[in-house]
C-alpha cells in the first residue's frame, strides 16, 4: 500500500498537515463530487418542501422553497458527514468489519443499484410533484384562487434545483475560504481539526457582523435607491383636494404634492360630502383628513404634532369619531378602512396618519423592526394626550386602527392592556405579526383550553380574536340577545387573524419547534395537510409571505371587507345583520371610483 493511500485510509496527514478526510469533505484543495450524504439529505428535503403550507403557492415560489430546503438539508448532510468522521467512524468501522468477517456486497450489485437509482428518483420525483399539484389545487380551492396545471407546475424542478446548485457553489467558495484561513493559522504543529475549527470560527463571526449590521443596512440602501416611495410620481389622475377639511387642500400648511405618493393617495380619494349624501340618502358632513408627510417634521413626535395641528384646524374636535391609523411603512392608509369608517358615521369623522419612513414595510420590519413602535408611539401618544385635553362630555369617540406592521406601530403606544382601557374607545388591529409583543403576550396568556389559532383571553372581557366576519357576526347576535349573559366591555380589543395569514404565524421558532397552530385542528381555510417539519416549515411559510395578499377577500392576508364587521363590532353600536350589509354594499360602491385601489381589501404591495 502506498504512502498516500495509508494516508487517506487511516486519516493521517499528507505533506500540507491536514488530514486526507478534512481535505475531501471541505473541498478547497480541488474540485470534488457532490457528497452522498448531503444528496440524500437535500433530495428528501427537496420532496418534503412540496407538501402544502399556508398559501397556494406559484411554480417559482415553490421552486424557491424546494431549493432553500434543499440546500439546508445538504448543509445538514454535510454536517452529519463532517461529525461521523471527526468523532465516529474510527470507532465504528472496526467493530463493523470484525462483525461482517470481510463480506462485501457484489460489485455487479452496487453497480445495478446506482443504476437503478439514476432511472427511480427522477421518477419518484415527478410523481411526488403530481401529488403536489393536487395538494395545491385543494388549497386553492379552499380559498377560491387559481390553480396552476401539472405542466406549470413541473417547473418547480428546474428552479428548485437551480437553487440548490447556486446555494452549494456559494457553500463550496465559503468552504474554501474557510480552509485558506486553517492553513494560515500559525503552529503548523497545531492539529489540523482545531484550526479548521478556528477558521469556521472566524467565518461565523464575519457571517454575524454581515447580517445583524452590513446587510440590512445595505437593504435599505438599495431599496431606499431604487424603490423608495420619494422617487415614486404621484398617481396622474389624482386631483387636490377642494375643501378645507383634507390636508393638501385649501388652508392647509402643507402642499399637496409634498404629502408623497401615498399621502396623496389618501387625501384625494374617498367621498366628499355631496358623494356621501348621494350614495346613501343620509345627510353627511365633509370627512377630514389629516396628514403628514416625510417633510413635515423632523422626526416622529415632530410629525406627530403636526398631525394634531390639522386636527385642531379641520375642527376635529366637533366630530363624533375620530380615528388614528398608523399607516404602512410607504405611508399607505389602507383606502378600505377609510372609507367604511366615514361611511359608519356619515361623514362626521376625522381620520389622522402620518408617514414614517420612504420603504416598504417588509423592509423596515428586516433593518428596523424597533423603529415602527417608536414611530407608533410618537403618533398615537400625541394625539391621545391632545384628545385627553378637550372635555370629556364634549369630545369625539378615539379609535385606533392597524393593519400588518401598523399594528406593530398601534401596540406600541401601549404597555398593556389597562394603558389601553384609559386611553382609548376602542382598537381594531387586522393581520398582527407575531412578533407584535403585545399580541403575543396575549396570546400566551390565553385562556386554559382555547386554541392559538382562535385565542380566548380573560373570558373575552375585553380582548377578542377573529377568525374572519363570521365570528364577528357570531358575537353580534350574542351580544344583542337579551338573555345571553355574554359581555364585550368598552374598550373593545379585536384582533382579526386569518388562519391561513403567513404573517400571523410567521416565526424563527419555526426552524426547531413546532407551534402550537400547527398542533390544533385547521381553521377555515387551512389545509390540514400542512405539517410541521424542522427547517422546511420555515422556508415554506417565508415564501409564503410574499403572496400573503395576493389571494381572494377573507383569506391569507387579505382582510378585505371583514374591516366593516370589525368595526362595527368595535364601535360597539347595536348594528343588525341588514346594517351591516348595507354598509358593505355603500362600501363597495364607493370603492369603485377610487382607481387602481378600488377593490375591496385591495392590499398594497408596496405596504
Amino acid at each position: 500500500m502506498s504512502e498516500n493511500t495509508g494516508a487517506a485510509v487511516t486519516g493521517t496527514a499528507d505533506r500540507t498537515g491536514a488530514p486526507r478526510r478534512f481535505v475531501h469533505f471541505f473541498g478547497f484543495r480541488s474540485p470534488t463530487p457532490p457528497n452522498v450524504w448531503g444528496l440524500i439529505c437535500g433530495g428528501v428535503m427537496f420532496a418534503l418542501s412540496l407538501t402544502p403550507s399556508l398559501i397556494p403557492r406559484t411554480w417559482l415560489y415553490q421552486g424557491l422553497s424546494c431549493g432553500l430546503s434543499a440546500a439546508t438539508g445538504h448543509l445538514i448532510g454535510l454536517m452529519l458527514m463532517w461529525n461521523w468522521r471527526m468523532w465516529l467512524r474510527d470507532t465504528v468501522e472496526p467493530v463493523w468489519r470484525s462483525a461482517v468477517r470481510g463480506r462485501r456486497v457484489p460489485e455487479l450489485w452496487v453497480t445495478r443499484g446506482r443504476r437503478a437509482l439514476v432511472v427511480l428518483i427522477p421518477v419518484a420525483l415527478l410523481l411526488w410533484v403530481l401529488v403536489a399539484v393536487r395538494w395545491q389545487r385543494e388549497l386553492a380551492d379552499l380559498m377560491g384562487a387559481r390553480s396552476y396545471t401539472a405542466a406549470q407546475f413541473l417547473l418547480v424542478l428546474p428552479t428548485g434545483l437551480a437553487v440548490w446548485v447556486l446555494l452549494d457553489t456559494v457553500g463550496r467558495a465559503v468552504s474554501a475560504i474557510a480552509g485558506l484561513l486553517a492553513d494560515a493559522v500559525p503552529g503548523r504543529s497545531t492539529r489540523y481539526g482545531l484550526r479548521l475549527m478556528v477558521s469556521w470560527g472566524a467565518v461565523a463571526v464575519v457571517t454575524v457582523l454581515l447580517v445583524d449590521f452590513v446587510l440590512p443596512g445595505t437593504v435599505r440602501r438599495a431599496t431606499e435607491q431604487f424603490f423608495s416611495v420619494s422617487r415614486e410620481p404621484i398617481r396622474p389622475d389624482l386631483v387636490r383636494p377642494h375643501v378645507s377639511e383634507r390636508s393638501g387642500g385649501p388652508g392647509s400648511p402643507t402642499r399637496w404634492e409634498d404629502l408623497g405618493a401615498y399621502g396623496t393617495r389618501f387625501t384625494a380619494l374617498g367621498l366628499y360630502r355631496e358623494d356621501l349624501e348621494k350614495l346613501t340618502g343620509r345627510p353627511a358632513k365633509e370627512p377630514i383628513r389629516a396628514y403628514a408627510g416625510i417633510d413635515d417634521g423632523a422626526d416622529d413626535v415632530e410629525r406627530a404634532r403636526h398631525v394634531v395641528s390639522e386636527l385642531e384646524r379641520t375642527g376635529a374636535s366637533e366630530r363624533k369619531a375620530l380615528l388614528v391609523t398608523p399607516a404602512t411603512g410607504t405611508g399607505w392608509v389602507n383606502p378600505t378602512t377609510a372609507q367604511a369608517f366615514e361611511l359608519m358615521f356619515d361623514g362626521d369623522t376625522a381620520i389622522a396618519s402620518a408617514q414614517y419612513s420612504d420603504v416598504p414595510s417588509a423592509v423596515q420590519f428586516v433593518t428596523d423592526r424597533d423603529r415602527v413602535a417608536e414611530y407608533g408611539r410618537a403618533l398615537v401618544s400625541t394625539v391621545v394626550d391632545w384628545w385627553h385635553t378637550l372635555p370629556a362630555d364634549h369630545r369625539p369617540k378615539l379609535y385606533i386602527y392597524g393593519e400588518s406592521l401598523g399594528t406593530t406601530a398601534a401596540e406600541g403606544a401601549f404597555s398593556g392592556v389597562r394603558d389601553i382601557a384609559g386611553a382609548v374607545d376602542g382598537m381594531l388591529l387586522v393581520g398582527p405579526p407575531n412578533s407584535n409583543e403585545l399580541h403575543r403576550d396575549l396570546v400566551t396568556r390565553r385562556d386554559p383550553g382555547t386554541t392559538e389559532v382562535s385565542p380566548e383571553y380573560s373570558g373575552g372581557m375585553m380582548v377578542r380574536f377573529a377568525e374572519n366576519a363570521d365570528d364577528i357576526t357570531r358575537w353580534r347576535h350574542e351580544l344583542s340577545d337579551p338573555d345571553s349573559a355574554d359581555e364585550w366591555r368598552s374598550p373593545r380589543v379585536l384582533y382579526v387573524q386569518h388562519p391561513s395569514d403567513p404573517v400571523v404565524w410567521w416565526s424563527p421558532d419555526l426552524i426547531f419547534r413546532r407551534p402550537d397552530w400547527l398542533r390544533e385542528p385547521p381553521g377555515f381555510d387551512r389545509t390540514p395537510a400542512m405539517n410541521w417539519m424542522p427547517f422546511v416549515t420555515f422556508w415554506q411559510v417565508t415564501l409564503d409571505l410574499p403572496r400573503a395578499a395576493k389571494v381572494p377577500d377573507g383569506h391569507g392576508h387579505n382582510y378585505g371587507a371583514s374591516v366593516v364587521d370589525g368595526l362595527a363590532a368595535v364601535v360597539g353600536a347595536n348594528y343588525s345583520d341588514a346594517e351591516v350589509e348595507r354598509l358593505r354594499d355603500e362600501l363597495a360602491v364607493a370603492m369603485q371610483n377610487q382607481g387602481p385601489e378600488k377593490e375591496i381589501g385591495g392590499n398594497d404591495s408596496r405596504g
